[in-house]
């Protein structure tokens, strides 16, 4: 009896694995094949658009974020920038104030409140029609925002979701995060060709402001906006010509586990506060994505830790589940390679990309754990200081 219920806890755990990564493309791949391609309208329009960026404590970043800001393609009659200055306690608002110029709008708050109650703000005070939201590290490419823009010429289009470009840097596991991203970016491509992504970006994406609803403190902004997107019966949909570059969005395993733990607990909330976007009577394909990418998908280290110790069970009356637990093993030894080995891994070409799949899965999994964890005892992340990459 305990070998049966081993293997069980084995099945049902590397099926969920399996689910994490499969479900989503595959499910959407399929609607795709049968029901074809939701076509999307564009057009060279320009409406009134606002570009919100909101700040923290953020000197050594802004100058470049403005100098971008001011250099897109974009008819500067229908476009303003907005920056908010949440509580900033450093040189950042007088930079903004130099530099500006007059054609930068600086709000501010002396409290440091948090991200979306600088949006909320941001939101209440700006005049455009469209939405854009950035990080104040991304550099969106010149003709971004137009790009972005286009696709609301459909009345269908609620939201736009805009392509992440990561920088490789040699001194950190940026080269891994690409590699995610890439992967992750085929699954948006696919939902949005079946109708609306699940999860959103908050590097660059845009909504119709009259969709905008207020964002609770304790959520991702870029989700929420989303799923409320969805939820007024709206696409909100990925396109990849419309790109933003930044640096590695994680400087090493502490900033990793530690983003990754604040992005699961704020997430997780954020599909409470949706919950009912989750019938799939109601919202069909989006409900199961949406279930399978940030629900389902937060349970992985639980399934992965099942995984292991019941191979490890079982590997003692089977060859072929020891096979599966050495499998494991030899994955965990690549990840603990990596990270004790770093400078050294690359001499270990092929070789050395793998293992840092492997560490940064083991890393984003355990912040991932974390982040379940301060979901289920009610931890909340209102506001954070953020790290920044060579000292921004």
């Amino acid at each position: 009896m305990p070998f049966k219920i081993a293997a069980l806890v084995f099945i049902l755990s590397g099926a969920g694995v399996i689910l994490v990564f499969l479900l989503n493309p595959l499910l959407s791949l399929l609607a795709v094949l049968i029901k074809g391609k939701k076509p999307v309208k564009t057009s060279s329009i320009y409406p009134p658009v606002s570009l919100i960026t909101v700040v923290h404590n953020a000197q050594n970043l802004i100058l470049d974020k403005i100098k971008n800001s001011l250099s897109l393609n974009y008819p500067p009659e229908h476009f303003e920038v907005v920056i908010f200055s949440d509580g900033s306690t450093d040189d950042t608002e007088s930079k903004i104030k130099n530099l500006g110029n007059g054609e930068i709008r600086l709000l501010s708050t002396s409290v440091h409140e948090g991200k979306n109650s600088g949006i909320n703000s941001a939101v209440e005070h700006c005049n455009g029609e469209i939405i854009v939201f950035s990080d104040a590290g991304a550099m969106i490419e010149k003709d971004g925002i137009k790009n972005l823009v286009k696709y609301f010429a459909d009345p269908d289009i609620g939201g736009v979701c805009g392509e992440l470009v990561i920088a490789k840097d040699k001194k950190r596991f940026s080269g891994a995060q690409s590699d995610y991203w890439r992967f992750d970016r085929t699954i948006r491509i696919l939902e949005s060709q079946a109708g609306s992504i699940s999860s959103n970006t908050g590097t660059l994406y845009a909504i119709r402001r009259e969709l905008f609803n207020p964002l609770p403190p304790a959520v991702t902004d870029d989700l929420y906006n989303c799923l409320s997107v969805v939820k007024q019966n709206y696409r909100f949909i990925f396109v990849p010509d419309a790109m933003s570059f930044t640096q590695a969005r994680s400087i090493g395993p502490a900033h990793e586990i530690g983003r990754r733990r604040r992005i699961v607990n704020r997430s997780l909330r954020s599909i409470c506060l949706m919950r009912e976007l989750l019938n799939p009577f109601k919202f069909g394909i989006f409900s199961i994505n949406l279930l399978n990418r940030n629900v389902i998908r937060r349970l992985l280290p639980l399934c992965l830790i099942m995984m292991f110790t019941s191979s490890l069970y079982l590997s003692f009356y089977s060859p072929w589940y020891k096979a599966m637990f050495l499998l494991q093993v030899a994955f965990y030894l690549s990840a603990l390679f990596y990270g004790t080995l770093f400078q050294k891994a690359s001499a270990f070409g092929g070789a050395a990309r793998i293992a840092a799949l492997a560490y940064y899965f083991c890393i984003g999994n355990y912040g991932t754990l974390l982040g379940l964890m301060d979901f289920i005892t009610g931890k909340q992340f209102v506001k954070w200081a953020s790290v920044r990459i060579n000292g921004k």
